[in-house]
């Protein structure tokens, strides 16, 4: 899963990550995400460990509103509740090879819009990309963990590049 010599190119649908302007919250949750998405893929892989490990350095102190640890959480709750609406697989891009960590899929893009979204306060886009990747199925709790974990590492305003305390949106309560 390392990827010395990796020759990956961009598919007709992949993005350079380069270009998806995230923050750098953004870009940590990716990270994180991925790992566990690894870890999922390839279950010897043990790449939840990563995810703990990537998120203590992605993550310091101070840097958003909750510890690494707390977030390395909500990023494998939101995952969880993601991988129970969708009836498909998740394409991904391997964390551990720098060629194809530069690369999202389409699948990473449809997820982080719902991250992105709720963090900018737009919970319409995010409702719509919340039932694109999970399929068109019941998304309310893969959107309640995904508010959690857009709260934990703060709220933007459009155009806004670090976080302010405002909580995020996490819409009507599912019982």
């Amino acid at each position: 899963m390392s990827g010395s010599g990796c020759e990956r190119r961009l598919g007709p649908l992949d993005r350079p990550l380069a270009e998806a302007g995230y923050d750098p919250s953004e870009h940590g949750v990716l990270t994180v995400a991925r790992y566990y998405f690894q870890s999922f893929a390839f279950p010897n892989s043990q790449a939840w460990i990563n995810a703990f490990a990537k998120a203590e350095s992605l993550f310091p102190p101070g840097m958003a509103r909750a510890g690494a640890s707390e977030i390395a959480v909500a990023v494998l709750a939101a995952v969880q509740q993601m991988r129970a609406a969708r009836g498909s697989g998740f394409r991904f891009s391997n964390p551990d090879c720098p060629g194809c960590a530069r690369i999202l899929s389409p699948h990473e893009r449809q997820f982080m819009e719902v991250l992105v979204a709720l963090r900018r306060g737009r919970r319409s886009r995010a409702h719509t990309a919340a039932m694109l990747i999970c399929e068109g199925n019941a998304s309310e709790t893969f959107l309640v963990a995904m508010s959690d974990l857009a709260a934990l590492t703060g709220a933007l305003s459009p155009g806004q590049v670090h976080p302010v305390g405002a909580q995020c949106d996490r819409g009507p309560a599912v019982s």
